[in-house]
């Protein structure tokens, strides 16, 4: 019988060599979801927050038409990734770009940057509710391919209740100043961000 669910495939689990995971790798790996699960989607509330607050007239066009909140949370993801990028290993040598990539090298994989690449987003510097959707569709900032967050679809959803009750609740909010960034280097987030209404 194939396990369901999280937990049960965590203890079920073969390495390549046969070895099932040992107690750390199973907690790590559950304490790894649960936190970057909260700090992501955290993030990427009080950073499309911001970002809609910082120019009133973006907050005003959401209050007016609740069919920019996917959009506004998209943009949000390509402007702010929550995350910065993550760690890799890699297995041999490679070569990426022209520069040779030792095995077992640490690598950064940096979203921030590529989601802001002028060859890919047009004028990527700017916070934009009419970016056309091909492009929203190329940000990077829940990974992609077999890398992908697995917890991305329920972020983009709370995100979106979250954003609905607030511009139900507070049509007037605004931004007393864009606060203070949240401490660890690899996130992107407000550790405070001050509004009224």
């Amino acid at each position: 019988m194939v396990p369901d669910d999280l937990m049960s495939t965590l203890l079920v689990f073969r390495t390549e060599d046969g070895r099932p995971l040992n107690d750390f790798e199973i907690s790590n790996s559950l304490m790894n979801l649960l936190l970057a699960g909260a700090e992501t989607t955290t993030s990427l509330l009080t950073n499309v927050v911001w970002r809609l607050l910082e120019d009133p007239g973006r907050w005003a066009e959401l209050v007016a038409d609740r069919s920019l909140i996917d959009r506004a949370i998209e943009e949000s993801l390509r402007f702010d990734a929550p995350v910065l990028g993550m760690f890799r290993t890699s297995l041999h040598e490679v070569e990426l770009a022209g520069v040779p990539i030792p095995a077992k090298s640490k690598i950064h994989a940096n979203y921030g940057a590529a989601n802001r690449d002028p060859a890919v987003f047009e004028c990527p510097d700017e916070f934009r509710l009419d970016r056309p959707q091909e492009q929203l569709r190329k940000h990077i900032a829940f990974g992609r391919g077999a890398h992908v967050c697995p917890g991305a679809q329920l972020s983009r959803l709370e995100a979106n209740i979250a954003l609905t009750a607030l511009l139900d609740a507070f049509p007037g909010l605004r931004l007393e100043n864009s606060g203070t960034r949240i401490d660890p280097f690899n996130f992107w987030g407000r550790k405070t961000l001050p509004v009224s209404w």
